[in-house]
């Protein structure tokens, strides 16, 4: 009877192990995929309770004041620089005409222009 008990006991973990072995290499060629997990968008909001565009940190209107400053700084410069290039076109077109001649439409309608962004440019710096 123990020679009986023991084979049993045998063939079972013989039985075991070979399932062990057999589970084994079925994952070795069929691995399981890892889990896809997508990339969270760099626009999405970190709070996701905060309405869209308010989760990020709030301006003290000290920054906000300077952020306007600064962008209308910019706008300014490059008006003031684009009025002084159309000032010297119409003063390069004035040293080149015949003094004795009437002006031509083309340099009336620059001049209008040059007044036209020169007034926009005084208003802006107004605020």
């Amino acid at each position: 009877m123990l020679r009986s008990r023991r084979s049993v006991l045998s063939a079972l973990g013989l039985a075991a192990g070979m399932t062990a072995v057999a589970q084994y290499q079925f994952s070795l060629e069929h691995p399981v995929p890892l889990p896809i997990h997508p990339k969270p968008s760099p626009n999405a909001p970190q709070n996701q309770n905060a309405p869209m565009g308010l989760d990020g940190p709030q301006l003290t209107s000290a920054q906000k004041q300077t952020d306007v400053n600064r962008q209308l700084n910019t706008t300014l410069r490059t008006e003031v620089e684009k009025l002084c290039e159309m000032a010297n076109e119409l003063r390069t077109d004035m040293l080149h005409s015949n003094p004795s001649e009437t002006l031509s439409i083309t340099f009336v309608k620059k001049a209008q222009a040059i007044e036209k962004l020169a007034k926009q440019i005084k208003d802006q710096a107004k605020g």
